[in-house]
């Protein structure tokens, strides 16, 4: 769109701040580049349909009234008059801007005259109501905008009509309305994009927008959603089934909300619901923007990660120290020597018949150390034929044997950043001794059929329940691996030797085992205690377990009986395979108990009449029946 030319492009500024005069020549100043009034015309380019190109202005500037007079008439004596005067309506010491204009006007009654005022206040109405005469009179407060100076100068210099000026206006509108829309256009598609079901609400609760993911929530169109409140979609979410936390995810600005089932789904979702004020540029609120986030996946991989932490914590749990069960002298002995060693990577031989735990205690020094992230491997030796445990501890290459079809990682490799419980070292053979030996000396190993070394980052713990040192003599064992290996040695005692033990195991392995058969057993009669602790148990602490599982699941009532334990550990049977009484002194903890147990058999379980007999009063002897698992009942 082109415009007509300008036949007058003068413009005087009359005003005593010299900044004012500065600010019009920067709000006029042209953008043709130089060219003159006569040869411009205004151009609105289709790459830049906001920008007005002005015309090149010729400024004239007057501090007081006088001079303003002065220029009006020496422009019309020269057939140059001035076509718009910017005047200040207050200029002390000066005649006034209402002076001036009657002047202005008496010696050219066209110029056109615009009255800048920084007052609002009843002087000033007064003021242009006693202008009356003057036609074609405008005013403008200070301070004005360059947008305001530029249409005001626009429109009254030249051939710039109102009909041309609504019409540019019109078409400006039009322009900002197509990029609104595409602006729209961009910003529903990064909100469908987000995933997020969002809309937006105005102060009085009407729909202003609502993005794909909202409608496909809610199942309406955004026409649907228009009618309905959103109070009104409430009923299609419900607080959720689960006791999760609101914080868990987003902080506490908002909460968790699940979809009521429909039956379409296979189980209803979670979503994260929050609402926030939108403000205007003068921060009041003008409407609030309601999110509705899905947040079912994130919730299953938090649950997920829990009942990871749960389990791992139960583990580590299970294998430390408190799940050795045992307070006997010998048991603090054994537990103060695993703490000396249990941050280091030393390694540790433990020893002690079978059945005393030692891969319980080797898995106590994995768990609780350093290496506890990594994995935990146990080889028993004694179990794995001899042509196969190099191959099982070292591995080897494809081809290095008849059956070697492709190659395969050992033991000492797999265990990286962990441990390695090599069980019934002293069963190893000679010719792999030598082979272990230089692993632990060196730390890298080299697979079967294989040339280079791999090194390899483990901890190894070795157990026995051989007499090592006569192994040596005899020439079954390698005295430089025994010394390797015992750099660290840890002595399991036997269950006989810690007899004050055989309560708290057996009271451990009853619990275990009665929730898993789902059960529910309060203790022992005495009767059975006083053959738990009678018995030599030379199976130890899996003997144990295994008479104690028995029991449990051949009891039918709420106490295990004596005819509920295996028949060797009857006295009977038990001397007729060489069993005896030990020949020992009874520690007092046991005295106690066996006197507790005599006691409630000789009173029929009376606990008071026991108590009685006992010489305690009956608190003292249900918190000592407590202390020993001991049961009132029969």
């Amino acid at each position: 769109m082109r415009l007509e030319k300008y036949e007058n492009n003068r413009v005087l500024i009359v005003d005593d701040q010299p900044e004012i005069h500065d600010d019009f020549t920067e709000m006029l100043k042209s953008d043709s580049g130089g060219a003159s009034a006569d040869d411009l015309a205004l151009d609105f380019s289709a790459s830049e349909p906001n920008r007005v190109f002005l015309p090149e202005f010729e400024l004239s500037h007057a501090s007081n009234g006088e001079a303003a007079c002065g220029i009006i008439r020496e422009a019309k004596a020269k057939n140059r008059p001035i076509a718009v005067a910017y005047v200040d309506i207050r200029m002390p010491p000066s005649i006034d801007g209402v002076e001036t204009t009657r002047r202005m006007r008496a010696i050219d009654s066209d110029v056109e005259v615009v009255i800048m005022t920084a007052y609002t206040d009843k002087s000033l109405s007064d003021i242009i109501h006693g202008m009356e005469a003057l036609h074609k009179l405008l005013y403008i407060r200070k301070p004005f905008s360059r947008e305001e100076i530029q249409q005001i100068t626009l429109s009254l210099v030249g051939k710039w009509n109102i009909t041309q000026a609504l019409a540019e206006k019109q078409r400006l509108l039009t322009v900002n309305n197509q990029r609104m829309e595409a602006v729209n256009q961009r910003l529903e598609a990064v909100l469908d994009a987000t995933g997020d079901a969002m809309a937006m609400y105005d102060a009085d609760d009407r729909l202003i927008f609502a993005n794909k993911g909202y409608r496909e929530l809610c199942g309406l169109a955004e026409s649907e959603l228009k009618e309905l409140p959103p109070d009104a979609l409430a009923a299609r979410f419900q607080e959720p089934a689960l006791p999760l936390a609101n914080g868990l995810f987003f902080g506490n600005q908002g909460h968790l909300v699940q979809e009521v089932a429909t039956g379409q789904a296979p189980r209803p979702r979670l979503f994260y619901q929050s609402a926030a004020p939108v403000r205007d540029s003068r921060q009041d609120v003008m409407g609030r923007l309601l999110v509705y986030r899905d947040v079912s996946r994130e919730i299953e991989v938090e649950q997920m990660k829990a009942e990871v932490l749960r389990l791992r914590t139960e583990l580590e749990t299970a294998y430390s120290f408190a799940g050795i069960v045992g307070d006997s002298p010998r048991m603090r002995q054994v537990y103060a020597l695993m703490h000396q060693a249990l941050e280091s990577d030393t390694t540790v031989l433990i020893r002690g018949e079978s059945g005393t735990g030692k891969e319980l205690v080797a898995k106590s020094f994995h768990f609780n150390g350093p290496r506890k992230q990594g994995p935990f491997l146990a080889v028993n030796c004694s179990a794995i034929p001899e042509t196969l445990i190099e191959s099982e501890l070292f591995g080897h290459e494809q081809g290095a044997f008849t059956g070697a079809t492709s190659q395969k990682i050992g033991a000492f490799e797999f265990a990286k950043g962990g441990t390695i419980f090599l069980d019934e070292i002293g069963d190893m053979p000679l010719t792999l001794q030598a082979r272990l030996l230089r692993v632990l000396q060196e730390r890298s190993i080299r697979r079967v059929g294989g040339m280079p070394s791999i090194l390899v980052d483990v901890r190894v713990i070795a157990a026995t329940h051989k007499n090592l040192e006569e192994a040596v003599r005899t020439g079954a064992f390698r005295a430089d691996l025994f010394y390797r290996l015992a750099v660290f040695p840890v002595v399991l005692p036997p269950l006989r030797e810690r007899r004050e033990d055989i309560p708290l195991l057996a009271n451990h392995f009853l619990k275990k085992h009665a929730e898993r058969l789902g059960k529910s057993i309060s203790g022992f009669s005495s009767a059975t205690l006083r053959m738990l602790l009678r018995y030599d148990w030379p199976g130890n602490i899996r003997e144990l377990e295994n008479a104690i599982e028995r029991a449990v699941l051949l009891t039918t009532t709420g106490v295990l009986q004596v005819n509920h334990l295996p028949p060797e550990l009857s006295p009977v049977v038990a001397s007729q395979h060489g069993h005896t009484e030990p020949a020992a002194i009874v520690p007092l903890p046991e005295v106690e108990r066996l006197a507790i147990a005599n006691a409630l058999d000789l009173s029929a379980h009376n606990v008071p009449d026991a108590a009685r007999a006992l010489g305690v009063s009956r608190a003292t002897l249900y918190r000592k029946l407590r202390k020993h698992g001991l049961s009132a009942n029969s």
